[in-house]
C-alpha cells in the first residue's frame, strides 16, 4: 500500500474490472460469445483500456470454466484476483481452460500459469485437437501473492 492507502498499480493508472463489458471484450478476442446470466468476467484495464480479461462459466460447485484473453502485461494483483474469484469465492477444486492445439501462445501462457494438459478432445474443432488444461487451488501460486 502507498502512504496514501492506495496501492501502488492504482496510482499507476492500474484497475481490475467486471462486468458483462469486459466478458464481451473477451469474446470478441477469443471468437465466442459471452452470456451473462451464468457467466462472470474480470478484466484489467491500463488508464482506462481493457488489456486483460478472464470469463467464468459453467460452475458446477467443484469446477468452473474459464477463458482467457490478454493484450498487455498483467499485475500482480489481477493474477491474485483471477485466481481468487473461482478457488476462494466460488470454492472450486478446479478451473477448466479448454484451448484449441493450434493456439500456441494460449497453451503457453495457460502452461506457464500452472495449468496442466488433463483431457483432449481429438478433431473437436475446426482448427484441431481441443485440450482442457486445468489448475487445483493446491498448485496455484497466485493465491499467495501480495498486491502490487
Amino acid at each position: 500500500m502507498g502512504i496514501d492507502g492506495h496501492c501502488l498499480p492504482a496510482r499507476l493508472g492500474w484497475h481490475i474490472v467486471q462486468g458483462a463489458e469486459i466478458g464481451h471484450w473477451v469474446a470478441k478476442r477469443i471468437a465466442g460469445e459471452f452470456f451473462a446470466e451464468g457467466s462472470s468476467a474480470i478484466g484489467l484495464q491500463k488508464d482506462g483500456v481493457t488489456i486483460a480479461g478472464v470469463i467464468y462459466e459453467n460452475w458446477n460447485r467443484q469446477s468452473i470454466f474459464c477463458h482467457i484473453a490478454i493484450e498487455g502485461r498483467m499485475t500482480k494483483a489481477y493474477l491474485k484476483a483471477i485466481f481468487d474469484y473461482p478457488f476462494n469465492v466460488c470454492k472450486c477444486k478446479k478451473i477448466i481452460v479448454p484451448v484449441v492445439s493450434n493456439h500456441a501462445k494460449s497453451i503457453k501462457l495457460v502452461t506457464k500459469m500452472g495449468f496442466t494438459e488433463e483431457a483432449r478432445l481429438k478433431d473437436a474443432s475446426l482448427d484441431g485437437d481441443i485440450i482442457f488444461l486445468t489448475l487445483t487451488q493446491e498448485k496455484c501460486r497466485f493465491l499467495g501473492v501480495e498486491n502490487g
